[in-house]
């Protein structure tokens, strides 16, 4: 029946959008010829504001320093992005290429407040304002991607990464922030469409055996007589890593389709399949002190007793308990008189403890047991009508699937299985009279999303500190393998159903100088959730609830010819979904699946020089809310409060030559929770009973049970961050990029936590073309600088994840 329903929504999705439904994102979003350019007055580079708009073509911006004029992503209306009330940072498929940036970790380049730390070493959603954000596809919501598949940067067009709330248009998203992935199309640099058979293919080689190979194509295409394009992506990946033990592979295919069907209607149709294996999941190093961080001082040793049967590959669920009695889990809360009790099983054999030099590329990966795969299915479909009075019909459809499996072998494993479908229709029009303008669109959406999640870590059958790094993976501390047991039965199983009806509005007014933009959206939710794991002992009971909030921001502007002030405020509510996408039964039944989200934000643009020179200045304050799960099954819902300062700069100084600049300030803190507080994992060091005696079992706690009733300040995410670059091109012919990334220091929030240092890696690239080749070479971390990354909250205290070091990439492209 499952398989029916989603075939048929498949089919709904593609179907309906293909013969009448959704307007072409790319009509939306592409550039105009110049991005905000620089114009003939100023060919001759000598800094002087021309009188008449630049346009800048060709090689005149080969690195894609200028922006985009204009852009819809953040409210759904094509405004100028230095008049729009909001921050936002739009990254060209030619900066991605001369930046190498390649993951969501790279962002930090090119997009302030965009530092992403380590959520397990799987590079799937950026960090935005200090907390996980969400991947749009086309200006819709995709699924949950915390770890599970890195997000597909090369197969973009742009990025646009935007902070703060998305409009009311795209769904109730989290205050924080998104990414907005704009897949290539076959749109020409001067003509809407190709003309010609246009493309590339290309060949990179790296450091750690990195592989890879990609094809971009754009065909002109008509369809009855009307232009249109094809546009043809495909990469293949099968390559080694800095870390030991991991080999990613990965096929991505994707295929956009964009015509004219007569002079009023434009389709377009977008699909993408990814494919990802061996990105394992990666908590770093183990067994972390102050000493491991300083002078990489690793505590080595095995347990004094051995838990796995002779013979055995792994410790099962059954034996474990059996012979422990799960004595190596240790709940630490002294507020309440509970201290850490060490046995044979948890301490280490004296006999064997010594301190040992580790290497960053050695970490907690087992190769020959982790798993981490993951299938997907994306397609975006759709076609506006405009009228005679340039008002604009749009109809669009989305479809997203995942399916996924991942194990770690210190005992946690997922499996999620989940799609999700939203059909949108909208209406935008104008009204003008004298100095007063008015564009509006009005519409409404339906979204339906199935999940059902898979998990392993509520079985308790877990020690992150157990294995000894230094002398790798062995079956004594390799937990629990759901995939390589018979008959095993997951102790979390929930399915969960999410109907959403919309009805949305955004409106932007200006008159003179002025200009106020408002936006709101009603949602009506309506949720059932089921958990059917061996935590819930065979009650089994389905949830149902429903909820209509409403969700609204309003911003006031002022333009001036030399800048553009501006200040919002949003308040939003978005759904607490888990890794995969569902929502937990418990959350039903106390109806807090919702949670609440709010912005403050003020700031400054300036685009000087024709476009030439864009700069941005902003404050905010946001709260947010934040999806604790503790071991014990039952989550937490608490609050996160951000508070900072970004700033950016592009500047296109001469025709051949470019400056990009970021900074932030940001601090982020836990609230105060209700309860026993959030779960985290407790170092031993920081217990009573010293490191030694708890590494070869797992502690834990909850936040209120350790002094921090009051909440804490994160430090997963650093105060301080930015980035300087600078790049020359001699007229398409060869070209320079350096520049620097710089990080403050982060850690963990307990007293006497680890602290991580800080640090700046420079990146450097080059590039020579010779007829239709081109060769690129870029260096990241150029002076091979040994640095941290922090571990997501939950582990944050307990593993850090050290940096990569120094790496070469050369790519060969033929153009055609």
């Amino acid at each position: 029946m499952q398989n029916r329903l989603l075939t048929t929504t498949f089919l709904s999705s593609l179907g309906l959008a293909a013969l009448f439904l959704s307007a072409s994102a790319h009509a939306a979003d592409a550039p105009a010829t110049a991005s905000a350019p620089a114009t003939d007055g100023d060919a001759d580079g000598d800094g002087k504001t021309p009188s008449a708009p630049i346009v800048v073509t060709g090689a005149r911006d080969i690195a894609g320093i200028v922006v985009k004029t204009d852009s819809a992503t953040v409210f759904g209306l094509d405004t100028p992005l230095v008049d729009t009330p909001r921050s936002i940072t739009e990254i060209s498929d030619k900066l991605l290429s001369r930046y190498n940036i390649k993951t969501v970790y790279d962002f930090t380049a090119v997009a302030a407040g965009t530092y992403t730390g380590s959520y397990f070493g799987v590079p799937g959603a950026i960090a935005i304002r200090g907390s996980v954000a969400d991947n749009y596809f086309n200006g819709f919501q995709g699924i949950t991607n915390f770890a599970n598949f890195p997000t597909p940067v090369d197969a973009s067009s742009n990025i646009e990464i935007v902070r703060g709330p998305p409009s009311p248009i795209y769904g109730a998203g989290q205050v924080g922030g998104f990414l907005n992935f704009v897949p290539k199309s076959a749109q020409g640099d001067k003509t809407k469409y190709v003309e010609q058979l246009t493309g590339d293919v290309t060949a990179t080689y790296g450091s750690y055996q990195q592989r890879e190979a990609t094809a971009n194509v754009s065909i002109p295409v008509k369809l009855g007589g009307n232009d249109g394009g094809l546009a043809l992506y495909g990469k293949i990946e099968d390559s080694h890593s800095f870390y030991r033990g991991m080999h990613p592979r990965s096929q991505i295919g994707q295929a956009t389709y964009s015509t004219d069907l007569g002079s009023k209607l434009s389709l377009s149709v977008t699909y993408q399949y990814l494919h990802s294996d061996g990105y394992l999941k990666n908590i770093g190093w183990n067994r972390v002190t102050q000493d491991l961080i300083d002078n990489q001082e690793y505590i080595s040793g095995k347990p004094i007793a051995q838990i796995v049967a002779p013979g055995a590959d792994f410790i099962t669920k059954d034996q474990f308990y059996a012979k422990t009695g799960g004595s190596t889990i240790g709940f630490y809360a002294p507020s309440i008189g509970v201290n850490y009790t060490p046995n044979d099983y948890t301490e280490l054999d004296p006999a064997t403890v010594k301190t040992v030099k580790l290497s960053p590329r050695d970490t907690m990966l087992d190769p020959e047991y982790d798993i981490n795969e993951a299938h997907t299915h994306t397609a975006y479909a759709g076609l506006n009508y405009t009228f005679d009075d340039d008002s604009v019909l749009k109809f669009e459809s989305f479809f997203n699937t995942l399916n996924s499996r991942n194990y770690q072998s210190y005992g946690f494993a997922t499996v999620f299985d989940a799609w999700v479908a939203e059909q949108r229709m909208s209406y935008k029009f104008n009204v003008d009279a004298g100095q007063f303008h008015l564009q509006t669109i009005v519409g409404g959406s339906y979204r339906h999303s199935h999940s059902h999640d898979l998990g392993s870590l509520d079985d308790f059958v877990i020690s992150e500190d157990r294995r000894d790094i230094s002398a790798g993976a062995t079956a004594d501390d390799r937990f629990n393998d759901p995939f390589l047991t018979p008959g095993y039965q997951w102790a979390t199983s929930i399915t969960s159903k999410i109907d959403d009806f919309a009805a949305f509005m955004v409106s932007n007014a200006t008159w003179g100088h002025l200009g106020l933009t408002v936006g709101a959206r009603f949602d009506n939710y309506d949720v059932h959730a089921i958990n059917t794991g061996t935590e819930v002992a065979g009650v089994y009971t389905p949830y149902h609830a429903t909820k209509a909030p409403f969700t609204y921001n309003g911003s006031l502007s002022y333009s001036l010819p030399w800048f553009t002030v501006y200040a919002t405020y949003a308040k939003a509510y978005s759904l607490n979904l888990s890794q995969g996408g569902a929502v937990n039964p418990d959350l039903v039944e106390d109806n807090s699946f919702l949670g609440g989200s709010k912005l403050k934000e003020a700031g400054i643009k300036t685009s000087q020089f024709g476009g030439r020179l864009f700069a941005s200045l902003d404050v905010y304050e946001q709260r947010r809310s934040y999806l604790s799960t503790p071991a014990t099954g039952d989550p937490t819902v608490s609050e996160l409060r951000s508070r900072g300062v970004e700033g950016e700069l592009r500047w296109l100084v001469t025709p051949r030559f470019g400056l990009t600049a970021t900074g932030a300030y940001q601090k982020t803190k836990q609230m105060p929770t209700d309860g026993a507080g959030t779960f985290i994992t407790m170092p031993s060091c920081l217990t009573n009973a010293g490191c030694t005696a708890g590494y070869g079992g797992y502690t834990y706690t909850l936040t209120n049970y350790v002094g921090l009733t009051n909440g804490y300040y994160l430090h997963s995410t650093p105060k301080y961050t930015g980035s300087l670059f600078a790049t020359y091109d001699a007229k398409g012919h060869w070209g320079l990029t350096a520049g620097v990334q710089y990080a403050g220091k982060t850690g963990g929030f307990l007293p006497d936590a680890i602290v991580l240092p800080s640090y700046a890696l420079v990146k450097v690239g080059a590039y020579a073309v010779a007829g239709p080749f081109r060769l690129d070479l870029n260096v990241d971390n150029l002076t091979d600088k040994l640095y941290f990354i922090a571990n997501s909250d939950t582990d944050a205290n307990a593993n850090v994840l050290p940096g990569i070091g120094r790496t070469v990439h050369a790519k060969l492209t033929y153009s055609f």
